[in-house]
């Protein structure tokens, strides 16, 4: 039979242009094809039609500033092509995001920003420069804004062009000041000033601003003013909130409309209200109420803060007590983001295959990661860590040919003294540090343990870098710590089968009783553990390493995963791990079994009965064929050694023989029970 005959461009080019721009790996994987569609999804042609046709960037995820990582993204799909943490030694704080690039500070030991890094993680560049000189880290409460230079620029793609920073400040007098720094001249313009007649100016910090037409407006602590920064004319302005607004009982925040116009997003009680700014005929303003929004029938429990607006998406992020929501507004569909209580910075902007220099497409494990880019010309892809482990090598550069203001300069912690003494003491402590934890997780002492890893974590990131291989073996143990700390509080008697599964009810998290147990400290590990696992992750994704190690990785992020309760994550990551195992060991396993048991729980806890009994029928069967092999290898043991062999003569051999039979005579009681559930489940549904 010969081939079909290939689509016609034109039907092709309609498919392909619907492909949804928030999923990047459709493109990717589209390229992967022939040889024809990769020429076309990597030309100048498509990508621009493409971005044309959809006309708003998508939301790719979001930044936020966590304790320990510091600058973390959290990807809001499965194909994400950036790394969960930026691979910089120092500590990076974000402070803003827009038209595609990330405004971050760099903040040194005790809290000191030194320096604000504009960061553009789909082109893979990165610019350094200097705060204004008003600026003080001790007086002076800031916020600061980056946004695209180039006038009429639709931001489709304006990756690596022009852009500004506007920062502002106010001192300890209550005036405010401001500046803006454009990448074309390389330095801050003057400053302008300007001070309230009858009150004290304090903006505040890290608090969402709005860019509308030529200006750029920031939030105060008054409950009446709001700064507004002009950037044709450089100059600072004062104009105030609707005069209904108390900032004592209102949570507001200001945002750009749909319309273009300046407003803002307003939770009163579980009330989302969004106004925006109109000006009259006689030049005056006013606040006009344009939709209201009743929030309580969405969110498990009241909201209390909205945190951020995506303009031109119809998205809000709220917190509440259980973490931080985001909520589509015209479908009403919400989805729980974060555990954490922090500001929440959204990321926006199309991905596409011309921009990542290669056409491999990006991981199909959501969190953040695998990126597979390959460098272009010179320009280095610092997503990509370099991962000798020497202390000298912190250099990072971004490189683009006749920009010479782009040079990264060499960061890291400095110590007087030699390296190599610094060098052999930091490792021999953090080394020690990692053993009293592991000794720790052994002993079930998982407050201990989490607090020797942490140590031992802070001191090989010091050392070697975030991204470093050197770090993987902490990253893996100090989420394991947190995971089985969080564990132990939901459920005290909960017996781990198997370091990688557990035992849980027909909810998918461990068995427990009463209130929602993952709130609060319960709730912030389990989220840390699922961000050093990711972390680990993707540094095995970029280095050699043992495909167990991966493996073993997958099984964790699987098992914290349910504990978020997060069941499509929890089985990816367990496919993810039976595909690599398949290839290591036999088909009967006790590894395949338990990795083929929690597919069984996943899939019967998202309430997809049919798909889960193959899987039960799999271990079942899995099951019997490892038994015999097991009591089969016992019975040769003791013919070899004796029945009247004493235990050391047997040594450990015996001993694993035995564990593992245990194991799964545990899964095969459990499995009985969940089976015959959910056989009895199925019924009613045909029934029905």
């Amino acid at each position: 039979m010969p081939p079909p005959p290939p689509l016609p461009d034109e039907l092709l080019e309609e498919i392909l242009l619907r492909l949804p721009p928030e999923d990047p790996g459709c493109l990717f994987r589209a390229s992967l094809v022939c040889k024809a569609w990769r020429s076309r999804l990597t030309g100048s042609a498509f990508p621009r039609l493409y971005r044309e046709f959809h006309g708003k960037p998508p939301l790719l995820g979001f930044f936020e500033n966590d304790d320990t990582v510091f600058c973390w993204f959290t990807p809001l799909s499965p194909t994400s092509p950036f790394l969960p943490v930026h691979p910089d030694h120092r500590d990076l704080f974000v402070l803003d995001s827009r038209h595609g690039r990330v405004l971050l500070n760099s903040v040194g030991p005790d809290g000191e920003p030194l320096d604000l890094i504009v960061w553009d993680p789909v082109g893979r560049r990165k610019w350094e420069l200097p705060y204004p000189a008003f600026a003080d880290w001790v007086t002076v409460p800031d916020n600061a804004a980056v946004l695209c230079a180039v006038d009429g620029c639709d931001h489709l793609d304006c990756h690596g062009g022009p852009f500004l920073v506007v920062y502002v400040g106010t001192d300890e007098d209550g005036v405010a000041h401001a500046c803006v720094y454009s990448s074309e001249s390389c330095a801050w313009s003057p400053v302008t000033s300007c001070e309230h007649p009858e009150s004290f100016l304090e903006v505040i910090s890290c608090w969402p601003k709005a860019h509308v037409g030529n200006a750029v407006y920031f939030p105060c602590t008054s409950s009446t003013t709001i700064l507004r920064y002009d950037l044709f004319t450089q100059e600072l302005s004062i104009i105030t909130w609707p005069a209904m607004y108390k900032w004592e009982n209102a949570n507001h925040i200001l945002i750009r409309t749909e319309d273009g116009v300046l407003g803002c997003a307003s939770l009163q009680e579980s009330r989302l209200e969004i106004w925006s700014m109109e000006s009259r005929t006689d030049g005056a303003v006013k606040w006009v109420l344009r939709r209201v929004v009743e929030l309580e029938n969405w969110l498990p429990s009241p909201p209390s803060h909205v945190t951020r607006f995506v303009d031109g998406v119809g998205i809000c992020f709220v917190r509440t007590n259980p973490g931080i929501f985001s909520v589509e507004l015209k479908s009403g569909r919400v989805k729980k983001i974060s555990n954490s209580m922090v500001q929440v910075i959204p990321y926006m902007s199309f991905y596409t295959p011309d921009q990542s220099g290669g056409i491999k497409p990006p991981s199909t494990l959501a969190s953040s990661s695998e990126n597979v880019e390959t460098t272009r010309g010179e320009q280095h892809d610092l997503l990509l860590q370099h991962s000798s482990g020497e202390v000298g090598d912190v250099k990072e550069k971004w490189v683009e040919k006749g920009e010479e203001d782009c040079e990264w300069k060499e960061g890291g912690w400095h110590e007087e003294g030699s390296v190599e003494d610094w060098e052999w003491k930091g490792e021999k402590a953090a080394q020690e540090l990692f053993e009293k934890g592991s000794k720790a997780i052994e002993e079930g002492h998982f407050v201990n343990a989490k607090n020797f890893l942490h140590r031992a974590l802070e001191s090989w990131v010091l050392y070697c870098g975030r991204l470093s291989p050197m770090c993987v073996s902490t990253y893996y143990k100090y989420g394991i710590a947190l995971l089985r700390k969080a564990q132990a509080k939901i459920a005290p008697h909960h017996q781990h089968v198997v370091e990688g599964s557990a035992i849980r009810d027909n909810t998918g998290s461990s068995k427990a009783s009463g209130s929602n147990v993952r709130e609060g400290d319960t709730g912030k590990d389990l989220d840390l553990a699922w961000k050093m696992l990711n972390i680990e992750r993707a540094v095995l994704e970029k280095s050699p390493c043992i495909p167990m190690e991966k493996v073993l990785t997958f099984c964790a992020l699987a098992e914290v995963s349910m504990e978020r309760e997060d069941i499509d994550y929890s089985l990816r990551a367990c496919f993810k791990a039976l595909a690599i195992l398949e290839h290591l060991v036999e088909p009967d396993h006790c590894r395949i079994v338990l990795l083929n048991f929690q597919i069984f729980l996943a899939l019967k806890s998202a309430s997809k009965i049919r798909d889960a009994l193959p899987y039960a029928l799999k271990v079942s069967l899995l099951y019997k064929s490892r038994m015999q092999k097991l009591i089969r290898a016992n019975k040769a043991l003791l013919d070899v050694k004796g029945d009247n062999a004493s235990a050391a003569e047997f040594g450990s051999e015996m001993s694993s023989l035995d564990n593992e039979i245990e194991v799964l005579s545990s899964i095969s009681t459990v499995l009985e029970e969940k089976v015959s559930k959910s056989v009895f489940h199925l019924m009613n549904l045909l029934v029905q």
